[in-house]
């Protein structure tokens, strides 16, 4: 009774064991109004810790449409970026709920591609909106900047060089320029790194024409902040190259005026 008594309990542990390894966990994605549940094996091959969030962006787009390209997937509140890491590596587990940002292109949309290929859209809406965000937030700093250059500009032009008050006010709001013209030029080159990342396949000329077209754009606001600073460190060159000038001047006079004192001496 007792080797039959273990053998059935070895038997229901072994059973368990299966049933554990074949359970299913599910992972709840909201997209707009709709709910989608993922199912996941709990171990092995097909479980969270054996895919990669790329391979479940193919599942979601094979249920939703969305393309690769234009899905954006939200965690706690951060979006999931690494597409080769692991699901466990996000902290996903049984239950967990994910947001699906993204919309599935019409044949609208798809006429604007070379194409015609949903990945295609989706990468030309990321550049077009890397222009936009540029063109929204950064190109009117842009402007402040080179209208607070040039009222800068102005202000030192009629300056007293020897006014050390208004000198010193000059330097703080250069300073100020300065940093103003280090924080531009460093969103553009973020700008150009997340257009660095956006890979366009050779067949996908519409994506990579509108690519070329946005690098060009963001390079050229570089050259332009660039310009606008250029006009700040020349004026500060002339400036010193004037207060240099006025030294020797005032020396000069200086020592001419000795020389004719010494001359005024000997006579009497």
């Amino acid at each position: 009774m007792t080797m039959t008594g273990t053998t059935e309990n070895r038997n229901s542990k072994n059973s368990k064991k299966s049933q554990n390894h074949n359970e299913e966990i599910l992972l709840l994605v909201n997209w707009g109004r709709e709910k989608i549940q993922l199912d996941f094996n709990k171990e092995g091959p097909g479980s969270l810790g054996t895919t990669t969030l790329k391979q479940m962006k193919e599942r979601l787009k094979n249920v939703t449409g969305v393309p690769l390209n234009g899905q954006k997937l939200l965690f706690s509140g951060a979006v999931l970026k690494d597409e080769t890491a692991m699901l466990t590596s996000f902290g996903l587990c049984s239950s967990s709920k994910l947001i699906l940002m993204g919309s599935k292109p019409n044949e609208k949309d798809l006429a604007q591609t070379s194409t015609g290929s949903p990945e295609e859209y989706a990468l030309i809406q990321r550049i077009s909106k890397s222009i936009e965000s540029t063109t929204t937030s950064v190109l009117p700093q842009i402007e402040t900047f080179e209208t607070s250059v040039t009222s800068y500009l102005s202000s030192t032009t009629n300056t007293d060089l020897n006014n050390d008050s208004h000198n010193d006010s000059n330097n703080e709001d250069r300073s100020k320029l300065l940093d103003l013209h280090h924080m531009l030029v460093e969103n553009l080159m973020q700008s150009l790194l997340a257009l660095d990342g956006v890979v366009c396949p050779p067949e996908f000329n519409g994506a990579r024409q509108k690519r070329r077209e946005a690098v060009k754009f963001t390079q050229e606001l570089i050259d332009r902040v660039d310009g606008i600073k250029e006009k700040l460190v020349m004026s500060k060159q002339r400036k010193q190259k004037q207060e240099k000038e006025n030294e020797q001047e005032q020396m000069k006079e200086e020592q001419q005026g000795g020389e004719g004192q010494q001359t005024f001496s000997s006579s009497l």
